[in-house]
């Protein structure tokens, strides 16, 4: 039943890793990566440079830690948190890659 619990209680979220951006391109000459989770039940939407091929972090809702990631290049798991305390853990089922220009 614990699993059950779990499913209704974590949010949405999907991961989308970004490449480029003529912008920063131009000026650096490198392909800067972005990992943008989106929680279409927040209502949010993060964008974070992907600075590393692992790289772990928070995502903060009002100001407040809501979510761990730990992105590793092959997936990305996650922690939801309440009051510093994670109450559910999960991995990110399908990553989207988005190229632009």
């Amino acid at each position: 039943m614990k699993n059950l619990h779990t499913i209704y209680t974590i949010p949405d979220i999907k991961l989308t890793i970004q490449s480029g951006g003529s912008i920063e391109f131009v000026k650096t000459g490198i392909l800067p990566e972005f990992l943008v989770f989106h929680s279409p039940q927040l209502h949010r939407t993060w964008r974070l440079k992907l600075k590393e091929d692992k790289q772990n972090g928070v995502l903060k809702v009002n100001g407040q830690i809501a979510f761990h990631y730990f992105f590793d290049g092959l997936g990305c798991k996650m922690q939801s948190v309440n009051v510093g305390v994670v109450t559910g853990e999960w991995e990110i089922e399908e990553i989207m890659t988005e190229m632009r220009d």
